[in-house]
């Protein structure tokens, strides 16, 4: 894979017949959110907003508006204030609040990534984040591998080809099937494989998606993906989506505050090396990129789909390498 080429998709567009554009995540410490800020305005225009403590909006750049924040939901979000007062400490009657907001950032940041979340990008423009990739570098910023703490990652949101049923189901096979070979190929760091929020799909629901005679509406395709114990923490997070395509239905099987309504995959899978040369934000999105290779041939999908079940009934150990090799053939004729 070259390192800052980007691949093409095999569908450039939206269902709307417009040019599809993706957003990121970038998970990284070591730079503050108001230096990141402005490094997101030197490059890209737009006007900075220091929101709260922890959070920096860098609005009207040319592809729109960046936020940058701690990511850590009871810090942004003030949750904290409440937690304090249940054991009688009202930070309203202290002067200093600030400062303890601040120490409260600088102890959180050791373990809690800053992120940046791009707008979404158009794109035949996604070249324009290696330059932010290479000023956070060389700001020394801190990624995955910086320390055995760091569970960073890079999340991508690619916005859908197609919103049919089908096509949903597609790109999910295609998924559960690729996902051991992108683990490996992509090194995934053993901080993020340990934790749990890019938890691989499990067996019982593979098996059940990857079935010829499984065709479902989009209905049953969200009620079994909740029935069967998926949350936001799988590689490939559909909440977002399935939020977007069926709020009502899918807002009634999650306690989940944050999940939002977008008409994008959410793909968490990728480390956020910043501090490796060698890493780039391009090799991670050809290796998606492959996803909707295989997503877009239903022939490829069905042969492989049943070629995984077969080799899963058929073996008794030693299954993930030997489907890593037999996956590893496809993909040297796709990459």
């Amino acid at each position: 894979m070259q390192q800052n080429n980007f691949s093409n998709p095999p569908k450039s567009t939206n269902p709307s017949g417009d040019e599809r554009s993706v957003g990121y995540e970038f998970e990284f410490t070591g730079v503050e959110m108001d230096v990141a800020s402005e490094i997101v305005q030197e490059l890209y225009g737009g006007s900075i907003e220091q929101v709260s403590t922890f959070e920096f909006d860098v609005s009207d750049t040319r592809f729109g508006d960046f936020k940058l924040e701690l990511d850590a939901q009871l810090l942004r979000d003030k949750k904290y204030e409440k937690l304090l007062k249940s054991v009688g400490i009202d930070l309203a009657k202290f002067k200093n609040v600030e400062k303890i907001e601040d120490s409260l950032r600088d102890a959180a940041s050791s373990v809690v990534p800053f992120e940046i979340i791009t707008p979404p990008v158009p794109l035949s423009e996604m070249g324009e984040l290696n330059n932010l990739v290479d000023a956070l570098r060389k700001r020394k910023a801190e990624g995955t591998g910086s320390s055995f703490l760091y569970a960073f990652g890079l999340h991508i949101n690619p916005e859908i080809p197609d919103d049919s049923t089908q096509s949903l189901l597609n790109h999910l096979q295609a998924y559960v099937m690729l996902d051991p070979w992108i683990r490996k190929d992509a090194e995934i760091n053993m901080s993020r494989r340990i934790t749990p929020y890019i938890k691989p799909y499990k067996e019982e629901y593979i098996r059940l998606i990857l079935n010829p005679a499984y065709k479902p509406g989009l209905e049953e395709l969200i009620t079994d993906y909740f029935n069967y114990d998926n949350s936001r923490n799988r590689p490939l997070d559909m909440l977002p989506l399935f939020m977007y395509l069926n709020k009502e239905l899918t807002a009634s099987m999650i306690e989940d505050t944050i999940t939002s309504s977008r008409p994008t995959y959410h793909y968490r899978l990728p480390n956020c090396s910043l501090e490796d040369e060698s890493w780039s934000i391009a090799k991670e999105w050809n290796r998606w990129v492959l996803v909707e290779k295989m997503a877009a041939d239903s022939k490829i999908v069905d042969q492989y789909s049943r070629a995984w079940l077969k080799m899963k009934s058929d073996t008794l150990v030693g299954f993930e390498a030997k489907w890593i090799e037999l996956i590893n053939r496809w993909v040297k004729t796709n990459d």
